[in-house]
């Protein structure tokens, strides 16, 4: 690559343009795209933030996973949309502070630290093309900008075995109500799966052969297939449900349209309806019980992680192994159906 030539480029300057390059080299960037790069943002739009930000996102889009690409595009064009008609090398850590403190203002100061780190990403990126010279991002500590976020409130669970016994005998000898509201209610504790995956489970997820229930990634918050191995109770209820449901696309259907899953709230809403207020449990409070106990029988950590959905184990396994564990899986699954119901025999 011709860095120019000497008497013209004093040799200084040539060192720290080679230097310049290998750092270029180093970060993946052939320096000659680089040097395109800057030609073209000459002109004062082309180094308008928006437009920096859309090339970052048009280079790393195809390496994210399903819908995040858009959401990250949404980040760019709408949450940082009062910084993107600015030059980049004009923004400074005031400017961040001024849109980190109106995402704050518009309800959703959860969103300031991602939209943050995308933006300190951009300015990395333009670094790397010199298109700027500073990161104003970077260093900034949202702890001095916004108020402090309210503590996060855990799902209440019942994780005393007496407690325990009676919430699954009230549940599962209460039958007024709604047919699927009653059933969903009566499966979630012995499948670990949270509320939202109970209301959209879909019968093609159901396989009775191999003894599984496969979310497939797309409805599993942790974005990947997820398998639950049935307990034989698990089974036997399924196939009941089947008889009255099985005409929907969904395993508890909508109560006034079966073509959609159930309303958000109802299992909570029914819980509520057998005395359990949600500060004593809630639905997704199941995962908690099931975790606590097991643990204290003696079951294996990981175990039970894996089956809650929980990331565990090493990057590879995490990513690929989906049945990791499966046997011994299997064997706590069936276990705690058994133990549910020794409880309830006792209450």
């Amino acid at each position: 690559m011709a860095l120019g030539k000497y008497p013209s480029v004093p040799l200084s300057e040539a060192r720290k343009l080679a230097e310049e390059a290998q750092i270029l080299l180093s970060q993946g960037i052939n320096p000659m795209e680089g040097r395109k790069e800057r030609k073209k943002a000459s002109n004062p739009q082309d180094r308008a933030f928006s437009v920096i930000a859309l090339k970052w996102w048009e280079q790393q889009k195809d390496s994210w996973k399903g819908d995040h690409a858009n959401r990250v595009k949404r980040w760019i064009t709408q949450d940082a949309k009062a910084i993107g008609g600015l030059a980049i090398d004009q923004i400074d850590a005031g400017h961040i502070t001024d849109l980190m403190l109106s995402i704050e203002a518009a309800g959703t100061p959860k969103k300031a630290p991602v939209v943050l780190a995308i933006i300190s990403r951009i300015f990395a990126y333009a670094l790397a093309h010199r298109l700027t010279r500073t990161n104003p991002a970077q260093g900034l500590s949202l702890r001095d900008i916004l108020k402090p976020m309210p503590k996060v409130q855990h799902h209440a669970a019942i994780v005393k075995a007496s407690e325990l016994a009676e919430l699954i005998k009230a549940i599962d000898e209460t039958d007024s109500g709604y047919y699927c509201t009653v059933e969903a209610l009566k499966l979630i504790p012995r499948v670990f799966l949270r509320p939202k995956e109970i209301r959209g489970l879909k019968w093609d997820y159901i396989d009775f052969d191999a003894g599984l229930i496969r979310v497939p990634e797309e409805d599993m918050k942790r974005s990947r297939e997820h398998l639950v191995p049935m307990a034989k109770q698990v089974a036997s209820q399924l196939q009941e449900v089947q008889k009255f449901t099985g005409y929907s696309e969904y395993v508890f259907p909508n109560q006034r349209d079966s073509s959609k899953q159930m309303s958000k709230n109802v299992l909570t809403n029914r819980l509520r309806d057998l005395g359990y207020p949600a500060d004593v449990m809630s639905a997704h409070g199941f995962r908690s019980t099931a975790s606590t106990i097991l643990h204290e029988q003696g079951w294996n950590h990981e175990v039970i992680e894996v089956q809650l959905a929980h990331l565990t184990g090493t990057a590879t396994s995490r990513a690929y192994n989906r049945s990791i564990h499966l046997a011994k899986r299997k064997k706590m699954m069936q276990e705690w159906a058994d133990y549910l119901d020794g409880l309830k025999a006792k209450a």
